[in-house]
């Protein structure tokens, strides 16, 4: 029996890749066209300076920790703890900020309900053609890496605790990357950081400022590229859709799949 040739599957992997990069391409090029759906007049100076606030603390911290590299401090749950209850005061602080100033939450952040029955579609839509790219490019980048960084610490502490059977910390990880990390990030990058920024920096700038935030401050350098192709393919789904329940669905959605399949992978069932 024949063996398939290598660079036929490079090219059969290749072409989902290409289709989900020329997707978004198209999809930004018809905003250009067409116009956003994304509603930014509500935020103003005070949250500028609000939200610049918040970015340099995520960006320093990231980067202190990836300056750190292989020294850098094993994630323990009540870390993972603590960084669930920090995240939500911050994300009450900047709702409470907000509110303050007499604006609509809903409308302010994108989170109205009109089109609600429509975001488990859309986000298994802009999902499944990001993937390929975020899959992609994050393979070619540990190829460059050859493994030389430690995986992400709530990765590394997910993966023990599945294989020795911690329960308690294996739902406390789904708990923080299902519900809360979807919810309290994309509110605070997407919904705040990035419709703040446009106002004053446009589409382009504020996107990539967000996106590089964004991947910058899970702090692990294996994940950087594949998180700020997520963070690009986001906001042009938010810009499309005008709604940040997508951009959540689709990060709900993105880190349960991860989970999953490490799941499987410390039961043997895929291959390391």
């Amino acid at each position: 029996m024949e063996t398939i040739s290598p660079i036929f599957l490079q090219i059969l992997l290749a072409v989902p890749i290409i289709g989900g990069g020329a997707y978004y391409f198209a999809q930004a090029r018809q905003l250009s066209v067409r116009g956003s759906r994304l509603e930014i007049g509500h935020f103003g100076l005070p949250d500028l300076f609000m939200g610049t606030a918040l970015a340099l603390y995520f960006g320093l911290s990231g980067l202190q920790i990836l300056l750190k590299g292989d020294t850098a401090p094993e994630l323990r749950v009540e870390h993972v703890r603590s960084n669930f209850g920090f995240m939500l005061v911050v994300l009450v602080a900047v709702l409470l900020f907000v509110s303050t100033r007499r604006i609509p939450l809903a409308k302010a952040f994108n989170l109205g309900l009109e089109d609600l029955a429509w975001v488990p579609l859309r986000s298994a839509l802009a999902l499944g053609t990001a993937l390929p790219p975020i899959w992609g490019i994050g393979f070619l980048w540990e190829r460059y890496l050859q493994n030389s960084n430690p995986e992400q610490a709530l990765v590394a502490l997910f993966r023990s605790s599945a294989e020795s059977g911690d329960w308690s910390s294996v739902w406390l990880v789904v708990l923080s990357a299902f519900l809360q990390a979807p919810v309290v990030e994309e509110v605070l990058f997407r919904g705040y950081f990035y419709v703040t920024l446009k106002r004053y920096l446009g589409a382009f700038g504020a996107a990539f400022l967000v996106s590089a935030l964004f991947a910058v401050c899970h702090g692990n350098v294996r994940v950087i590229p594949g998180l700020f192709i997520l963070s690009i393919c986001e906001i042009i789904t938010l810009e499309r859709f005008g709604s940040l329940w997508v951009c959540i669905c689709m990060h709900a959605c993105f880190n349960g799949l991860s989970l999953l399949l490490l799941y499987m992978e410390s039961q043997g069932w895929l291959p390391h």
